[in-house]
């Protein structure tokens, strides 16, 4: 796809549908002329190593990322050697996103992220030390272990976070930031914060319904981006920290109601972009212009088909037309 600046355009998807679908999901977003592809890593979830693995061998030229993985449910040495297969098998497109993990990957396994800041910080590391071959404390460069280098090119390491301290470790010691899971209104701060000590990388994802069935249908699960969200996106809003709780204990068992309820249309249009793709690329290219990108795509966090995709290279279509005239 033809982008003013050299901007890229991707989307995100949950893996919450079967793993051949997810990855028939990202051969055709390579097909729509998408350049990247992003997919979560959310606990008991379909697990995304996996599906980016199968999708590397049917795909030539879309990027393959995770975003993002955690530095709690795996060992930071077994995420960086996984990292470092990827990135072979996909001749230099993956790209590993990591994160402290929020309430719906970590809550099912019984963890939570303690001493993020520093448990992210540390795989970093890892995957660096993984990535040149050498020693450090949790990793051992052994001679069979796989190294990062394809054609000279390591795996890119983006943070994907919402609070302002890991945006600010992203510009100390990443390559870039993935900035979704949270309202367009906050990309500022944590971009300002990713580009606080040097100009990394940036990949915007807002969240995305096209039109107003499709946002009443995700409206329950935006709970889990309030839950995970800082104190003053949930102030804004007028709602407690315990409410959003509970709201979100009652959706683990398929009770939609309070959610819903707390959730109203005014917060959810906040949240994400809601409109059909002219509306959505208008805003697309609006975010753009704010904050200069290098890349700009939309999170689907609902069951999703083709259709859906089609949708989003619409807006991406629509983006790359108002950049131009700007």
């Amino acid at each position: 796809m033809n982008h003013p600046e050299g901007v890229r355009s991707g989307v995100w998807v949950f893996p919450d549908r079967p793993a051949p679908e997810l990855v028939e999901l990202a051969v055709f977003s390579e097909a729509l002329g998408l350049d990247e592809f992003w997919i979560g890593d959310e606990g008991p979830a379909r697990e995304p190593f996996s599906v980016l693995a199968a999708a590397a061998a049917r795909t030539a030229t879309i990027r393959l990322g995770i975003g993002v993985t955690n530095p709690y449910t795996r060992a930071p040495g077994l995420t960086a050697s996984t990292a470092m297969t990827l990135h072979e098998m996909t001749d230099g497109r993956f790209t590993l996103g990591i994160g402290a993990g929020g309430q719906l990957s970590l809550g099912p396994f019984g963890l939570s992220a303690e001493a993020p800041v520093q448990a992210v910080g540390d795989l970093i590391e890892v995957v660096k030390a993984a990535r040149s071959g050498t020693d450090r404390p949790g990793y051992a460069a052994q001679e069979h272990a796989v190294r990062g280098s394809v054609d000279g090119c390591e795996p890119a390491i983006f943070i994907g976070a919402r609070g302002r301290r890991l945006n600010e470790l992203a510009s100390k010691a990443a390559d870039g930031v993935f900035i979704a899971g949270m309202p367009p209104f906050r990309f500022a701060a944590a971009i300002a914060a990713a580009r606080s000590q040097r100009d990394v990388a940036v990949a915007v994802y807002p969240g995305v319904a096209f039109d107003a069935e499709a946002l009443d249908r995700q409206r329950p699960q935006m709970i889990w981006a309030l839950l995970d969200a800082p104190d003053e996106v949930r102030t804004r809003f007028g709602l407690s920290e315990s409410a959003v709780q509970e709201a979100a204990a009652e959706l683990v068992t398929g009770r939609e109601a309070a959610a819903r309820r707390l959730v109203t249309d005014a917060i959810a249009r906040e949240l994400i972009l809601v409109g059909d793709p002219d509306v959505v690329g208008r805003e697309l290219a609006v975010l753009a212009r704010q904050h200069k990108p290098t890349s700009v795509g939309l999170a689907l966090i609902e069951h999703l088909g083709t259709d859906d995709l089609v949708r989003c290279a619409e807006a991406m279509r629509v983006f790359a037309q108002h950049q131009e005239r700007a």
